[in-house]
């Protein structure tokens, strides 16, 4: 007798298991997350550790860029097991981040549904330049979105995907979170500025380039077909880096199976009867390359390692 398997040819209990939300290992690594940001931000405002307070709210950056990781699993209603917890604990991971959770929810669920072709919510970036690059990188490009999408949802005016009453009345509440969030920090910073920047402001201001470097290889160079086979990657890592951003780096695995949470990403991975066919061995590999080819005039880097072959993480 023969198990059944789902299409991909994925084990379908093994699917169902690594579907489930995991709430224990969801609250264990978010207090692990969150108790690192705090002791990393004890530790910068010690005066003995002078200038090193500037390498700690860049590390408070990397962490809290993880934060739209976390979000993201909330979006496909994975992280915690109801509805209203995911609807909630998103919020609260968005907040942070400057990010309103219900638009991000319905713009970047039409991204599943065009992933790659006309339709999708997340166009194509392309580089022609090595400027260009490094201004996106900078995190220059998503301050005015941020800025424009708070003002714009306080004329209730949200993306496409938020089409509905409820969406709407959801969206607004999340952008009133966003606005309350905004003044307590702008007036904590009254009171403790040197301890705000360090602690917050800087952090938030790292944390643009950390998301911009670990989502750019997801689908770089690999828009115009709708197979997930061919239009997305993943990006091989460490456990550190893959601990921090909830297993983001499985892109394409996640794309295949959403409902999988990102706990269970790792696990889904070392599952599949076959490795993803576009795969890159670090983010390091993904932007040296590129920076590379941008060098030489050349702004087909994603397509040209599309074919990169595939291999399994064993750890």
């Amino acid at each position: 007798m023969t198990r059944k398997s789902h299409r991909g040819g994925l084990d379908r209990a093994v699917l169902t298991r690594l579907s489930k939300a995991d709430p224990l290992r969801v609250t264990v690594r978010a207090v692990v997350v969150l108790s690192t940001y705090a002791g990393v931000t004890v530790l910068a405002l010690q005066p003995a550790v002078g200038w090193g307070a500037f390498v700690c709210s860049a590390f408070l950056g990397f962490v809290l860029g993880g934060f739209i990781n976390a979000a993201h699993d909330c979006v496909h209603r994975a992280h915690l097991r109801s509805r209203r917890g995911n609807r909630i604990a998103g919020a609260l991971w968005s907040t942070p981040i400057l990010l309103n959770f219900t638009s991000y929810r319905h713009q970047h669920l039409i991204h599943h549904r065009f992933t790659g072709v006309e339709g999708d919510t997340e166009p194509p970036e392309i580089f022609l330049t090595v400027r260009a690059y490094l201004h996106s990188l900078s995190g220059v490009p998503f301050w005015p979105g941020t800025v424009r999408g708070i003002l714009r949802g306080w004329q209730r005016r949200f993306p496409a995907g938020v089409s509905t009453a409820e969406r709407r009345r959801e969206a607004a509440q999340d952008n009133a979170g966003l606005s309350v969030w905004i003044v307590l920090t702008a007036g904590l910073t009254v009171h403790a500025p040197h301890a705000m920047v360090v602690a917050y402001w800087l952090p938030l201001v790292f944390s643009f380039p950390a998301m911009f470097l670990l989502s750019l290889p997801e689908h770089y160079g690999l828009w115009g077909v709708p197979e997930v086979a061919r239009n997305t990657r993943t990006v091989r890592t460490n456990r550190f880096l893959r601990f921090f951003i909830w297993n983001a780096n499985y892109h394409a695995e996640h794309h295949r199976y959403p409902a999988v949470a990102s706990v269970h990403l790792h696990r889904l991975h070392l599952a599949l009867p076959e490795p993803h066919p576009i795969q890159q061995r670090s983010y390091l590999e993904f932007h040296a390359g590129l920076l590379r080819a941008l060098a030489r005039g050349r702004s087909d880097y994603g397509r040209l390692t599309a074919a990169s072959a595939p291999e399994r993480e064993t750890t």
